[in-house]
């Protein structure tokens, strides 16, 4: 589900998202003899096919790679249709500094859509008695109203957001040259060893230890985490410092939908496409000692007709491009493993992305004028059933639809994000009026706490775990990290390139992955 969801906030002060085991020392297999591996990504998200794409370009033409997927290519990037258009029902937000997703939209030829350019750019705060601060279409008042309220915390939190992002920059220069690292925290300690230490504390007092006010943390940044994670400054700190990227302006997505960008990494990868869901993956060992994996998978109805229902692969690499356990739909059981190979569970978010077409409830929100309403609303207290209120727009404006009488009735698509399914009573307590509603049910990132155990990126020999990486934070961007550092890890290990696993420093020439990665 790179955030499942995400969604813009207002133009000045958005809050969103940015974008931003020990190594086995198996024997270099294939490095004498030119061997090429057969790979298996289980997974078709913007993880997954990020992967199939880095790992072509790193193993050639002659490797063989599966991407196993049981419902959709693009996972937790997703459209919805109401009325005749498509709306980002997932991750829907990019930020400018996001290098990987900045590079593949410009690869692709993909259109972008300036999120601050569309709707009414306001933003209301919310805590369950109506609105209690609403921002301008004025900038020049908006940021005047913003200064009142927040003071300095303003200033600060650019330069504090702009300092944390010179420090994230870092794993792309680490990537570039070829480098990759086996847990969740020496990729962080690679970015700034401060990193590892926001994962150990809440965001609330890394950000009072920075000296931002409580009324900054339990009024903006509250609403911001609310939005992107339902949650709360409880969360742990590098969550919240991922989250606050978006106070930078800039923020955009893809014409036509987010969900383009994996589809075109699985395209552009030439990997086999395989509709089904994997069930079971085999530790295979043989007589000589070497390893490898049967995948088993139950075929999905793409493959009706086919005799039987379930296939089977084995593959030399497996890597797990989907959330295992913690509430996951995707259950695989790891069979004939040691006792010792533990799976990371890591219990995720469930959240509810309800649309309705339909009018606001003026009278909740204490808003004497339907115009008057904002096109966002945050809210700032744990007790409120609802976490933010969006109007949305259609990735691409189809022209025949263009006119509607939507305007003249006060009618608008909107998103509200839930963590749990409304009641009847709470719906009408948002709408007075509506004509449609759909529900969208994401499993969309984990439960934040602060930890001292972060997980590792690989599971057994040649059997990696990209997911992990959301233990950091989730976000397409961080997706693309997390699947170019396990691209990255697979190809060392295959290739015995040792001294460029976990290693804090750049090796002095560069080989063939530095060359390649030069290419992306």
């Amino acid at each position: 589900m790179a955030a499942p969801c995400r969604s813009s906030m207002w133009d000045f002060y958005i809050l969103t998202i940015l974008l931003i085991l020990p190594v086995f020392q198996q024997s270099a297999v294939g490095q004498d003899d030119g061997e090429v591996p057969k790979i298996g990504i289980v997974g078709g998200g913007i993880g997954g096919t990020a992967a199939a794409f880095y790992l072509r370009q790193l193993f050639g033409d002659q490797a063989e790679i599966d991407v196993f997927e049981g419902e959709r290519v693009g996972g937790r990037l997703a459209l919805i249709n109401i009325d005749g258009q498509d709306y980002e029902a997932g991750g829907a937000i990019i930020h400018p500094k996001n290098q990987y997703m900045v590079n593949f939209t410009q690869m692709f030829g993909l259109g972008r859509r300036e999120n601050s350019k569309e709707g009414r750019g306001t933003l209301g705060l919310y805590a369950g008695d109506g609105i209690y601060f609403q921002t301008s279409s004025w900038s020049a008042v908006t940021m005047a109203k913003l200064f009142w309220r927040y003071g300095w915390d303003l200033k600060r939190i650019q330069d504090w957001v702009a300092d944390m992002l010179v420090s994230f920059s870092r794993i792309y220069e680490y990537q570039d040259k070829g480098m990759a690292f086996t847990t969740v925290e020496d990729l962080l300690r690679a970015m700034d060893e401060k990193f590892i230490n926001y994962t150990r504390i809440t965001a609330r007092t890394m950000l009072k230890d920075a000296g931002f006010s409580e009324k900054f943390i339990n009024e903006l940044v509250t609403a911001g985490l609310r939005d992107n994670y339902g949650q709360t400054p409880e969360v742990h700190g590098f969550v919240g410092a991922v989250c606050m990227a978006g106070v930078e302006h800039g923020l955009w997505s893809i014409k036509g939908g987010n969900k383009q960008v994996p589809e075109r990494l699985l395209k552009a990868s030439k990997a086999n496409f395989i509709p089904g869901k994997v069930t079971h993956v085999f530790l295979v060992k043989s007589d000589a000692g070497t390893v490898s994996y049967e995948v088993q998978y139950e075929k999905t109805s793409a493959q009706q007709g086919a005799e039987d229902k379930t296939g089977s692969r084995e593959y030399d690499l497996v890597i797990i491009a989907s959330p295992l356990k913690g509430g996951s739909k995707l259950q695989i059981k790891f069979e004939e493993f040691p006792s010792t190979m533990k799976v990371p569970d890591i219990p995720f978010h469930n959240l509810e992305a309800m649309f309705v077409h339909g009018r606001p409830n003026i009278t909740t929100f204490r808003v004497e004028r339907l115009e008057d309403f904002p096109g966002d609303v945050a809210t700032t207290d744990q007790s409120v059933f609802f976490n933010k209120i969006g109007e949305q727009f259609p990735v691409t404006q189809k022209d025949h639809l263009k006119g509607k009488p939507d305007d003249v009735e006060g009618y608008s698509i909107w998103k509200t994000f839930l963590n749990k399914v409304p009641s009847e009573m709470q719906v009408t307590s948002l709408f007075d009026s509506r004509k449609d509603l759909r529900l969208v049910n994401w499993l969309a990132y984990p439960e934040y706490r602060p930890t001292k155990e972060l997980p590792t990126f690989v599971l057994y020999d040649r059997l990696y775990y990209l997911n992990a990486i959301e233990a950091a934070a989730s976000a397409m961007e961080m997706s693309v990290v997390g699947a170019r550092n396990v691209a990255l890890l697979a190809y060392n290990q295959w290739q015995g390139n040792f001294d460029r696993i976990d290693e804090f420093g750049f090796p002095e020439e560069n080989t063939a992955s530095e060359s390649r990665s030069d290419e992306l």
